[in-house]
């Protein structure tokens, strides 16, 4: 096996001034070929999605950005809180399109207790439905991707995971209403973990500038353009599932950056014994990070079709 350097944080550093100037490059040339009035940007307050419109505002002008919001009933606030923070600082426009009657419509709410209202309160009858099943949230994903869920988990995954493609849907009606080109905000992290909705928000977009790149990356970006720290401080929270408010914490039991580090090693064709010496840890942690990552291939693959020159 050819050499490799430490799995430290430091093989995930990136020239944040010269990075940041190519994505900008890229994006203005993807958009003045788009033949579009401008951009939107789905904002949840997040890293991701802020640090997007930060690069989107530098390769086409504050005055063609669209931030857009899109609360639901059961949603998590934060999103809100800083979604309008995040645009402020920018200097954009935002538009806010609730997406409650969507999900009502679909059934999402259904699956909860008529006489329950509010996230605190859905937050708990999750964390009822999860200890009286005698599973973890961790447990549920791993299952998930193992095809193993029984038919309620099946339902309470299938409903809350409508959120995302709701959102997506809404997403691109606004873009053909007004001639934008939409910019999402997935990135290599989540992608290659599967933490993310298929034909979700979090999957489908005109142009994915982050998505070869770390979450741990796209945070030196996000300082290098000088996104709040509220905002850089904010934990990795899908707002899929309440009562996860750090996806990485919550399904692996591992900071992001250990995750990364597992998946640098993977590239680098390491052992997971190899692994587990270099980052002190649990050889049965490596293994079920490797394990999501295989195991959620499906999830990255669209629409796959025969070879039927064979």
């Amino acid at each position: 096996m050819a050499a490799h350097p430490k799995l430290t944080k430091d093989v995930l550093q990136i020239d944040a001034p010269s990075l940041c100037q190519k994505l900008t490059e890229f994006l203005r040339e993807e958009f003045l070929h788009s033949k579009k009035f401008g951009i939107v940007v789905p904002i949840s307050g997040g890293l991701d999605s802020s640090v997007v419109a930060a690069l989107c505002v530098r390769a086409v002008g504050k005055e063609k950005v669209l931030g857009l919001q899109l609360p639901e009933h059961w949603g998590n606030p934060e999103a809100n809180i800083y979604g309008e923070r995040i645009a402020r600082h920018l200097g954009i426009r935002t538009r806010k399109i609730n997406i409650t009657p969507i999900l009502r419509g679909l059934g999402t709410y259904r699956l909860y207790l008529a006489a329950l209202s509010g996230r605190e309160r859905w937050k708990n009858m999750v964390a009822q439905y999860l200890k009286k099943k005698g599973q973890t949230a961790e447990e549920l994903y791993q299952q998930e991707l193992q095809g193993t869920l029984d038919p309620a988990s099946r339902k309470l995954v299938a409903k809350v995971q409508a959120k995302q493609r709701a959102r997506l849907l809404v997403t691109y009606k606004i873009a053909e209403e007004n001639q934008l080109l939409v910019v999402g905000a997935a990135h290599k992290t989540e992608q290659m973990m599967g933490l993310f909705v298929k034909y979700g928000i979090d999957d489908g977009a005109d142009l994915m500038p982050l998505k070869n790149l770390h979450r741990s990356q796209v945070l030196q970006l996000g300082e290098y353009l000088e996104i709040p720290q509220e905002i850089l401080r904010r934990t990795p929270n899908p707002d899929i599932l309440p009562g996860i408010t750090d996806k990485y914490q919550g399904y692996f039991g591992l900071n992001v950056l250990q995750v990364e580090l597992i998946l640098q090693g993977q590239e680098w064709g390491m052992s997971p014994e190899e692994m587990a010496e270099e980052l002190s840890l649990e050889i049965s942690r490596v293994e079920k990070v490797l394990k999501a990552s295989t195991g959620s291939e499906g999830f990255r693959s669209h629409g796959k079709s025969p070879d039927i020159a064979k």
